[in-house]
């Protein structure tokens, strides 16, 4: 692991955040950038990994000068934290693999696209065996402003996706398939992907969240243990 250093104890607090982002924008794998501030940095790193949609860890600490020295590391280089951040580095990981069926598709590789569309199945499988059979049957959520269960709703969604998904996979397997014929279904589930993890994180996992937090210790770190092992070692 190599490491870039970066002293930002000069730069304006309007600028910070532009700033950092320059710096870490295109670190690889496996390297860090270790900056340092003036002022507690969390903030700013908080408002950041926002927008890179949480790909971003770091450590701070303080130095004997009494500024604040931070390394900065890509999340995949850093195993999971907790449940939720579990989940969502596998939104990103099956969106990834998902992608790469659109790619190949087009580019009529219809073998590979299966092969990669038949991983995706079995991941989302996964994926919806921590929601649904772990997290929605241990945290009970109330109902939204419109009286409908969260929960509920997401679910309903999970198995349109999953039948959607196995259809798509049933399709590479017809002899006149072409890209002609599957490109469409891929187009329609993508946006409906999309449309599905950006309601999930910004609705049902902060309520998720609050309640695993409020659970002790032991509970927390067996619920974590589960998720993990559900899913099996892909992240």
């Amino acid at each position: 692991m190599t490491d870039q250093y970066t002293d930002l104890t000069q730069t304006a607090p309007s600028h910070l955040q532009t700033a950092v982002f320059y710096e870490i924008k295109d670190m690889p794998r496996g390297e860090t950038a270790t900056i340092l501030f003036a002022e507690d940095p969390a903030i700013v790193l908080h408002s950041l990994n926002l927008q890179l949609r949480n790909n971003l860890r770091w450590e701070i600490s303080r130095t004997e000068a009494g500024q604040w020295l931070t390394v900065i590391h890509r999340a995949e280089d850093v195993p999971p934290v907790d449940v939720l951040d579990a989940l969502k580095r596998d939104h990103k990981r099956l969106d990834a693999m998902f992608s790469q069926v659109i790619h190949l598709t087009d580019q009529n590789h219809l073998v590979q696209a299966h092969a990669i569309m038949q991983a995706f199945v079995e991941g989302l499988r996964r994926h919806l065996a921590v929601e649904h059979d772990i997290l929605a049957k241990a945290i009970r959520t109330p109902p939204n402003a419109m009286g409908q269960d969260p929960t509920a709703a997401m679910m309903q969604e999970h198995n349109e996706i999953l039948n959607q998904s196995v259809m798509i996979e049933l399709s590479f397997e017809e002899t006149d398939a072409t890209p002609a014929s599957i490109s469409p279904l891929l187009a329609i589930l993508a946006g409906y992907l999309s449309k599905h993890e950006y309601r999930e994180e910004a609705s049902l996992f902060p309520i998720w969240t609050g309640a695993i937090n409020k659970a002790p210790e032991a509970a927390r770190s067996a619920l974590f243990a589960q998720v993990m092992a559900t899913l099996d070692g892909t992240l």
